[in-house]
């Protein structure tokens, strides 16, 4: 071979290493366990989670507030056992109003 001559590759190779380049960045952007299209979707899917956790976490804590509130002050127990339950004291009367009901005219 002469010093300034370059071998040429057959076509077959060069179309290989496309494909195979084309593969790997399919692989990384879409197909893989880590790719960037999984780590989005899992991004999005733990911000969703955390909002709940963190709806959650202000539920839970107001009814903390309410349970301490309930076995702390008696006139809110009694409120709750009234309205929650219809418990009255003896010889106690209550009256219920029924809303009346509409015409349909």
């Amino acid at each position: 071979m002469a010093r300034g001559k370059k071998q040429e590759c057959p076509r077959i190779v060069h179309y290989l290493f496309v494909l195979a380049a084309v593969f790997l960045l399919l692989w990384v952007l879409v197909f893989g366990q880590n790719s960037f299209w999984n780590t989005t979707k899992l991004k999005k899917k733990v911000n969703k989670l955390e909002q709940e956790a963190l709806h959650l976490k202000a539920i839970n804590d107001s009814l903390a507030k309410e349970n301490a509130r309930l076995k702390t002050d008696p006139a809110a127990a009694e409120k709750a056992a009234r309205e929650l339950f219809g418990l009255t004291k003896p010889n106690e009367k209550v009256f219920r109003f029924v809303p009346a009901k509409e015409d349909k005219k």
